[in-house]
């Protein structure tokens, strides 16, 4: 059983890290990701039942650039586990390099 917030880092690509923080919000499953680089925080992604997807938001720390595509939301329930998924395209940090990604990035029970 996960203890909330519960925590959980995951590297993209690029030096891009991905941080999601799962909370209880009005009693359901909320989560927050936040990505950096070496380059700077590039933002951050809220997502719960009521809104579990977000599609198409871009990104940018200087040089770096870091597009989401399609970023997902699981609230666990029962057996099956909770989980973030997260896929799309980042540069490295001067701007050049287009990296794809496609990661479960957190997952809890």
């Amino acid at each position: 059983m996960a203890t909330y917030p519960y925590s959980q880092d995951a590297l993209l690509v690029n030096s891009i890290k991905a941080t999601t923080v799962v909370s209880i919000v009005s009693g359901m499953q909320v989560s927050v990701t936040t990505f950096t680089s070496p380059a700077g925080d590039l933002g951050k992604i809220t997502l719960s039942p009521v809104q579990p997807t977000a599609t198409n938001v871009e990104f940018k720390a200087g040089a770096q650039k870091l597009q989401i595509d399609l970023i997902s939301f699981r609230a666990q329930f029962g057996l099956d586990s909770g989980q973030v998924t997260c896929s799309g395209r980042a540069t490295d940090q001067d701007g050049n390099n287009e990296t794809a990604f496609a990661k479960q990035i957190a997952t809890w029970s």
